[in-house]
């Protein structure tokens, strides 16, 4: 059987990662959690029930998106209280933020919450473990991608594995996101700016190499990839930090649905992160 996975990481505009330190200027019209919006109207198109992990930062404005997701079927997910990498937090301090942040999700949607992502992927071994002993089944950090500001890494070795993205040890499942050789290295091709900023036949090519040896696809996005909105102009971005905001978005909503189609015809099956942990 061949599984694919699609997903979102609920943020906010202003949760892009080159933005810290920058002293950017909240203003909420511009935060586009609303955007969520025509994703889920797309995976409902599909009957595809998708996984998000939610920042409570963000709850404000993604709560009534997040109730009608949930209404729909899909899965509701921690992301992280803020965005705030784990590997900026010491483990007493992880531990709080994630019993803290999970209460608060359970609490305003009446959902038991049982997978994570951390923040830019920044997510190591000991952690995993804090998760374990808080009520977490499984987590999908692990996107050894030596690139990414701010990624950890999780040692896979000690794990049976499933399949291509995922991994058990002691009931607990680590779902990663596909990589595929690329030149010298591997690219991440499961989402993010990483689909987002090339044109549909490049997309195409890579995942097409990359199904042709795998039995897993997982897909995420941000909110604000899929807003058709303007954004704010900000100050002290380097060129091609302002190209990566920008780039890609008003067209994102339609590589997704062809990303979808493209699957359905290879025979993948849809689930929810959780969905297949429980049935793995």
């Amino acid at each position: 059987m061949k599984y694919a996975f699609m997903t979102m990481d609920v943020e906010s505009f202003y949760d892009i990662e080159c933005f810290k330190g920058k002293k950017i200027e909240y203003k909420e019209e511009y935060s586009k959690e609303e955007s969520m919006k025509g994703y889920i109207d797309l995976l409902d198109k599909y009957n595809i029930k998708g996984t998000f992990f939610t920042l409570c930062s963000s709850l404000k404005l993604a709560k009534p998106y997040l109730i009608k997701a949930i209404e729909n079927g899909h899965e509701l997910a921690l992301h992280g209280y803020d965005h705030e990498s784990p590997l900026s937090m010491n483990e007493k301090t992880f531990e709080e933020n994630i019993v803290k942040s999970k209460n608060i999700l359970e609490q305003e949607f009446h959902t038991k919450i049982k997978g994570y992502r951390a923040p830019c992927f920044g997510i190591l071994d000991s952690y995993i473990e804090i998760l374990k002993r808080n009520g977490f089944t499984y987590d999908s950090s692990s996107l050894n991608f030596h690139l990414a500001i701010n990624s950890g890494k999780v040692d896979l070795e000690s794990y049976e594995r499933l399949n291509r993205l995922c991994f058990k040890k002691d009931n607990f499942f680590e779902i990663t996101p596909n990589r595929v050789r690329a030149y010298s290295g591997h690219l991440p091709v499961s989402g993010g700016g990483y689909i987002r900023l090339v044109p549909w036949f490049v997309i195409k090519y890579y995942i097409k190499k990359c199904i042709r040896h795998t039995d897993c696809y997982m897909f995420y996005v941000h909110p604000y990839e899929v807003s058709k909105n303007k954004v704010p102009k900000l100050k002290n971005l380097r060129f091609v930090e302002w190209l990566f905001i920008r780039i890609g978005r008003k067209s994102y909503l339609r590589k997704i649905e062809k990303i979808i189609k493209y699957l359905k015809k290879k025979g993948f099956e849809f689930k929810s992160l959780g969905e297949y942990a429980k049935e793995a």
